[in-house]
C-alpha cells in the first residue's frame, strides 16, 4: 500500500487537524501525533485525516532540538480546521500574546475545537477557552500553571479528553492521546493496529499518572512509602510535620523513619524539603511571580528561610537562580 496522509491532502480529508507551533516547541509530542494520524490513513487506504502546520508568522518553526519545521499556513489564513493542537515547550508563557490568544479565541467560538500538547495547554489556559473541563499539562509545569490559573482543573494524567478538549502531557502520551481519539472514529480494534505499528503492548489509559508512574518502584517496595509521598506532593505549601505524616498512613513516627531510611537513605522531613524546593525552583523558573510569593507557595514562611535552604540545597540563592536562567 502506498504512503498516504501528507498535509497536501488536508483539503480533501474527512477531519482535518492545524498544529500549531510555538518557537521551541517540544518536538516528540508533535511528530508522535502526526505519526498516528499517518498511520491511520495508511491502514484506512484513504486520505481521512489531514493536517496543517502553523506557525505565527508562516515561516519555519525551530524545535527544542535544533530542528526547523516548515509551516504550512499562518493564522492569518483562514484556516478550515476541526481540531487546532497548541504544541509548546520551554517557557509557553512568552508566547501568550494577543495575536495568538485572540486566534485561539476566535477559532474556538466558530467551532473549531482545541486541544495542547505538552505545554500548549497553558497558552489554551491564557485564551480562557478550557473553562470547568478538565486538562492536564507536562509535569514540569504543573506548578506554574496551577499558581497561574488556581481554578483550572487540572487533573495528574498523560491525557486528558473532556467536552471536545484534548490535552495531554507530550511526549509518547501523545501516541496515547491520538490513538484514543483514532478509535472513537474506528474502533478499538483499529486502534489496536495501530498501537502494534508503534511496537506498543498496550495503548495507556487517561488515568495513568506520570506521579504514579514515577513512584511504581517504590510502592512495589512498600505502600505505605508511595502513600506518603503522595501526600506529600499534595501538600506542598502547607507541608505536614513528620508525625503528622506518619498518622495519616497509620504508622508510628520511628516506623516511617525507618521506611525512608530503608528505600531513600534519607529522612522523611530532608526528602519533603527536597520536594518543595524543586517545586520552588520550577516556580522560579515558569514564572514572574515575586520570590516572596514562591517562598510561601513552596510551604516557607518567609524569604530568609527559602533563600537559606535554597542555597544549602542548590548552591545559590533564589535570585541568582533567575539570574542563571534569564
Amino acid at each position: 500500500m502506498s504512503e498516504m496522509g501528507t498535509p497536501a491532502a488536508s483539503e480533501n480529508a474527512k477531519k482535518n487537524f492545524g498544529f500549531f507551533l510555538t518557537p521551541r516547541f517540544a518536538p516528540l509530542g508533535f511528530f508522535s501525533a502526526i505519526e498516528v494520524l499517518r498511520t491511520a490513513n495508511r491502514l484506512l487506504g484513504e486520505f481521512y485525516y489531514g493536517w496543517k502546520v502553523i506557525s505565527l508568522d508562516g515561516l519555519p518553526v525551530t524545535s527544542a532540538n535544533g530542528v526547523a519545521v516548515v509551516a504550512n499556513t499562518s493564522p492569518l489564513t483562514d484556516n478550515n480546521l476541526d481540531i487546532l493542537f497548541v504544541c509548546a515547550g520551554y517557557h509557553p508563557e512568552t508566547h501568550c500574546d494577543d495575536t495568538t490568544l485572540a486566534w485561539i479565541r476566535k477559532l474556538n467560538r466558530h467551532g473549531t475545537h482545541v486541544g495542547a500538547i505538552s505545554t500548549g495547554t497553558f497558552i489554551l489556559a491564557e485564551t480562557g477557552v478550557i473553562g470547568d473541563r478538565r486538562c492536564t499539562i507536562h509535569g514540569d509545569n504543573t506548578a506554574s500553571l496551577r499558581e497561574k490559573h488556581p481554578m483550572l482543573n487540572l487533573v495528574d494524567g498523560i491525557f486528558e479528553i473532556d467536552r471536545n478538549l484534548f490535552t495531554c502531557t507530550g511526549g509518547t502520551s501523545a501516541i496515547d492521546l491520538f490513538i484514543h481519539m483514532v478509535s472513537t472514529d474506528h474502533g478499538e480494534h483499529f486502534a489496536a493496529s495501530i498501537a502494534y505499528q508503534f511496537q506498543q503492548d498496550r495503548v495507556r489509559n487517561s488515568n495513568e499518572a506520570p506521579s504514579k508512574l514515577k513512584q511504581i518502584g517504590l510502592r512495589w517496595k512498600s505502600k505505605k512509602l508511595a502513600d506518603t509521598l503522595v501526600l506529600m506532593e499534595n501538600n506542598i505549601d502547607q507541608p505536614f510535620s513528620s508525625p503528622e505524616l506518619a498518622s495519616q498512613i497509620g504508622v508510628t513516627p520511628r516506623q516511617l523513619q525507618r521506611l525512608f531510611k530503608k528505600h531513600t537513605g534519607r529522612t522523611p522531613k530532608d526528602y519533603y524539603l527536597t520536594l518543595r524546593l524543586n517545586h520552588g525552583r520550577l516556580l522560579l523558573l515558569q514564572t514572574n511571580m515575586q520570590i516572596f510569593d514562591v517562598a510561601i507557595a513552596s510551604g516557607f514562611g518567609s524569604h530568609a528561610h527559602f533563600t537559606k535552604c535554597y542555597r544549602s540545597n542548590f548552591g545559590y540563592t533564589p535570585r541568582m537562580e533567575r539570574i542563571r536562567h534569564a
